[in-house]
């Protein structure tokens, strides 16, 4: 039960002025849309630079007039997968499913009108465009000059995160619409909630670590040795300066960053999984326990990859045991999802065929983990390849199909229309297929890389081998990108031509968000507040008229069947 007494939930009043209403507008549907835009543009920007690394990595003669102007020197060409992986870590799979989905669908799914914090949440958004912006222009700056200005954005975007999350939680605490108790909440809502705690920890660490590495690099402190990021030690590096204090603290990031990307992604799958096979989640509260024990261990497994930093000889054993430990929440979230699906009436739509990709993903990935998990396969096993793939399967690819499922099933809430379902097909057929053809290749060459360096290897037969697997890549990552040509083809057809939307809940989904009109009002459910009855996922009951009751529907409205 929530009282309102901050005053968020009160409908914002329309402004004259154009740059009010549109640069400055709070409303929480319209920064939602505006990450979704910001991660779209990020997702396309990242391509392409993975799509340079590639032709670099085959055809290291070929000449980019682009490039050309910044250079040749291997200083230039890291800044590539740097920006590469900022843009995919930070802009994609942290806004996309977290601030961009959650911002417009948290309140609407909870029953509240708007954030606890508009006016932060907006700050929020400006400061993630102005990181992105600073991101970017690092990449064309000298190297000293840019890795500084790279550090302040991942600072600023630190921040706007931190924001972000203390919004998420005090929305989801204090502003649920009435009879939405914790056991009704959507495992959405619960998934962006325990994102929200999980990424106030770590977002916190990693901006008090930048800003004391900005500290070193502007006031001459001495938080962190000057070793670890400049090519010379300066005259004044302290003697006792701890090389290892920014690896602990980056990786209390680091690590738990993969739970922050997965988490909303676990909370989307469940819910597509349950609207499209008509069943209610199998145990939903163990579920949601699950989502906890992911974000609880995701944070206390920091150390795990920390192999030199000066902690106790005992420490990989505990870190291994927290890290082992989380094949339990997520055999709980698979046997979940497939007892949802055991005998269903499923809907085979582009968005369920995603989530069912993300499954399949989510296991590849999971499987590569337990390769690398063993020191003895993983030392026989650790190459550029074989990492690169199994982090970009499970973290980058899996999220992304997460993401898109998400989209193509919110898409009617957001803007009124449907996107092309044939054209949706194609794209994900295309897409599953390239991603697999890549990222599997990857984990075999870095097999046959590591084998080829051992003592008695064939170089010869090894290096036979490996140049076509990586043409083959190649010839993937060019499949994979042409799909998201298709996909951004349908996304802006649709958004101006697609078929509209006549009725409010076309998927007939059971959540408050699909009780309003779409796109949604000004002031989401109008004069009256929704109280809601019933849990999240009411499908397939016996003796009513429809295989579902919304969670709004009061008991002596359910049409009985004849």
């Amino acid at each position: 039960m929530v009282t309102y007494d901050s005053g968020a939930n009160q409908p914002d009043t329309p402004q004259g002025r154009f740059t009010s209403r549109r640069l400055f507008a709070a409303d929480h549907k319209t920064i939602g849309l505006r990450y979704l835009w910001l991660a779209l543009f990020s997702v396309f920007l990242g391509m392409a630079m993975s799509l340079v690394m590639r032709i670099h990595l085959v055809w290291p003669g070929v000449h980019i007039s682009f490039l050309s102007v910044l250079g040749s020197t291997p200083e230039r060409y890291a800044t590539l997968p740097l920006l590469h992986g900022s843009l995919m870590v930070f802009l994609v799979l942290t806004t996309a499913p977290q601030a961009g989905f959650g911002n417009y669908f948290l309140p609407l799914q909870i029953g509240a009108r708007e954030m606890a914090f508009p006016t932060l949440n907006l700050f929020s958004f400006w400061a993630t465009v102005v990181s992105l912006l600073g991101m970017t222009a690092a990449f064309v700056l000298a190297p000293q000059t840019g890795i500084t200005l790279w550090i302040a954005s991942v600072s600023v975007f630190c921040a706007a995160a931190l924001c972000t999350a203390i919004n998420f939680a005090v929305t989801t605490i204090d502003l649920r619409a009435q009879g939405m108790t914790l056991p009704r909440l959507p495992l959405t809502v619960w998934a962006w909630f325990i994102n929200a705690i999980l990424g106030m920890l770590i977002f916190s660490i990693l901006l008090a670590a930048c800003l004391c590495l900005l500290s070193d690099r502007f006031f001459s402190t001495h938080f962190f040795s000057a070793v670890d990021f400049l090519a010379s030690q300066p005259a004044n590096t302290a003697p006792d300066a701890l090389p290892v204090l920014w690896q602990r603290l980056f990786w209390f990031f680091a690590q738990a960053e993969v739970y922050i990307a997965m988490l909303p992604c676990f909370g989307i799958v469940s819910h597509l999984i349950a609207t499209f096979s008509r069943k209610p989640i199998w145990k939903e509260r163990l579920v949601v326990l699950a989502l906890c024990g992911v974000g609880l261990v995701g944070f206390c497994v920091w150390g795990q990859h920390m192999f030199s930093s000066g902690l106790s000889p005992f420490s990989p054993l505990v870190f291994s045991v927290l890290a082992s430990s989380l094949g339990l929440p997520a055999a709980i979230l698979l046997i979940s999802w497939f007892g949802a699906l055991w005998g269903a009436r499923i809907q085979f739509n582009t968005s369920f065929l995603f989530a069912l990709g993300f499954i399949s993903l989510f296991l590849s990935g999971g499987l590569s983990g337990i390769f690398l998990a063993r020191s003895d396969i993983a030392s026989a096993s650790v190459t550029e390849d074989f990492v690169t793939g199994h982090f970009h399967l499970i973290m980058g690819v899996a999220a992304t199909f997460a993401i898109l499922g998400g989209l193509f099933f919110w898409f009617p809430k957001l803007f009124g229309r449907r996107m092309n379902e044939l054209l949706g097909k194609i794209h994900f057929w295309l897409t599953f297929a390239g991603v697999y053809c890549v990222f599997m290749t990857m984990h075999w060459l870095g097999l046959v890389s590591h084998s080829a360096k051992n003592p008695g290897a064939s170089l010869t037969a090894a290096a036979g081998w490996i140049v076509p697997a990586r043409s083959f890549i190649t010839a993937g990552i060019l499949i994979t990108v042409l799909a998201q040509g298709i996909f951004l083809f349908n996304f802006l057809w649709s958004l101006f031509r697609g078929e509209r939307v006549e009725e409010c809940n076309p998927w007939r989904a059971t959540t408050l968000e699909w009780s309003v009109a779409s796109p949604p009002p000004q002031d989401d459910f109008g004069a009256h507040e929704p109280v809601v009855y019933r849990g999240a996922y009411e499908f397939g009951l016996h003796g009513v008229a429809e295989d579902f009751i919304p969670q709004d529907v009061a008991p002596d409205r359910v049409v009985k069947a004849n």
